[in-house]
């Protein structure tokens, strides 16, 4: 007897399963994945042209050069805002650029229907959230697969009196509320918040003040002046969105802005060598601050005593160190009675992981004549307060500021 007659049903079973109308059913759910799939990254695909479209337009845009008729005819796709705004003087902060402000801006996404599908995929599987990753369930991988995944990106440019003062945009890879960016790039004359509403500034703003790349795996930042270098300039925008149609999808900001990437870790490389040198605070970091950052205070200070305090510190007793202070006079700003005692740290924030600390060289520094340059109203992770030398009174007294512009209110970047 032969194996068929022993397992009659199994042979049916497997001639059904492998038989020529089935290969075919086969065959026709394969097509249809690969057709599914195709449509859907098409789809992507064009929304990440129109995208490559408008960065391209933006990076041929030059600050306060650039007129509004060359912007209609560089950057496509634009759509210009309702209205215009007049920026008028203002009683608390009087010093900032006066004139007509007008605004064309860019937004692509396929917000609507991933919302319609995020609601499906609560509906129909256990979605599990998370505060920093996008949420995940069976249905989110197979949609990954298919290369269904969230796009959006918006981009604006801000005229002055009908010439291009700020450019910005911004690639989302996953939707959130605040809305969540995976890489973002703005222009700045400076940084600046009213009302002496103070913002913190790394130690890395000193070392680039003019080409800021703040970031981690979840999010790149970039923010760039006029007077940056063009090299570093072009590498704004080039951006490589094809991980938001292809293959693998965006896991991380270097797949779509690496050169940004690689000036961050270049610009924090640079800053920790210059925080562990024996110049920790060169008057090129000053210089930067006068220029970039309008609402720093400057004050020439001189010691007038010295204290030494134990402070309990989490169960540790610890020595601090600090300074009395008189102003001789107030360079830039307003007068601070911050002076009249002061902390000297031991350390400062890791540049990129305030999590680790390093040496405060500054603490270290000869001072001749004790006379010192102190900075207020900014909270900044070094060189607060360093030497008067001569060199840093004149880098200070002679620093030219930026142009002070309504739409870099708020710190920027540097926040």
């Amino acid at each position: 007897m032969s194996l068929r007659d022993y397992f009659p049903t199994t042979v049916r079973i497997g001639r059904a399963l492998t038989g020529r109308t089935t290969r075919r059913i086969y065959l026709a759910f394969v097509a249809l994945l690969l057709v599914l799939t195709t449509v859907i990254r098409v789809r992507a695909f064009l929304y990440t042209r129109k995208i490559q479209a408008v960065i391209s337009g933006l990076s041929k845009l030059h600050i306060d050069e650039t007129t509004e008729e060359e912007v209609v005819r560089t950057v496509p796709y634009r759509v210009r805002a309702v209205s215009d705004r007049n920026v008028e003087k203002n009683v608390e902060v009087d010093d900032v650029d006066r004139g007509v402000l007008r605004g064309y801006y860019f937004v692509i996404s396929n917000d609507s229907d991933w919302k319609r599908f995020a609601t499906f995929a609560e509906r129909f599987s256990g979605v599990t959230y998370s505060k920093y990753d996008p949420p995940e369930s069976w249905i989110y991988t197979i949609a990954d697969l298919f290369g269904y995944r969230y796009v959006s990106s918006s981009a604006g440019v801000t005229l002055l009196d009908g010439k291009v003062s700020s450019v910005h945009y911004e690639i989302g890879h996953e939707l959130r509320f605040p809305r969540g960016n995976i890489v973002s790039v703005a222009s700045a004359h400076g940084y600046w918040a009213p009302r002496q509403r103070g913002f913190e500034v790394p130690s890395t703003e000193g070392e680039s003040p003019s080409f800021d790349v703040r970031g981690n795996d979840r999010w790149l930042r970039a923010s760039y002046s006029a007077d940056a270098s063009a090299v570093l300039r072009s590498h704004l925008f080039q951006v490589d969105l094809s991980c938001l149609w292809g293959l693998i999808g965006c896991r991380h900001p270097r797949q779509i802005a690496p050169l940004l990437w690689k000036d961050m870790n270049e610009i924090e490389t640079a800053t920790i060598a210059r925080l562990q040198s024996n110049d920790p605070c060169p008057d090129r970091i000053l210089a930067g601050r006068v220029r970039y950052l309008p609402d720093v205070g400057i004050s020439l200070l001189e010691p007038t005593g010295y204290e030494s305090k134990t402070v309990n510190e989490e169960g540790l007793r610890v020595n601090e160190f600090w300074t009395h202070y008189k102003v001789i006079e107030v360079l830039q700003g307003r007068p601070s009675d911050l002076w009249e005692s002061v902390r000297s740290g031991n350390t400062v924030p890791y540049p990129g992981d305030y999590s680790r600390r390093l040496p405060n060289m500054a603490s270290h520094l000869n001072n001749p004549g004790g006379k010192v340059l102190a900075f207020s109203n900014i909270s900044f992770d070094s060189c607060r307060v360093v030497p008067a030398t001569p060199s840093a009174v004149s880098t200070v007294r002679n620093a030219i500021p930026s142009a002070k512009r309504v739409e870099d209110e708020g710190g920027g970047a540097l926040q």
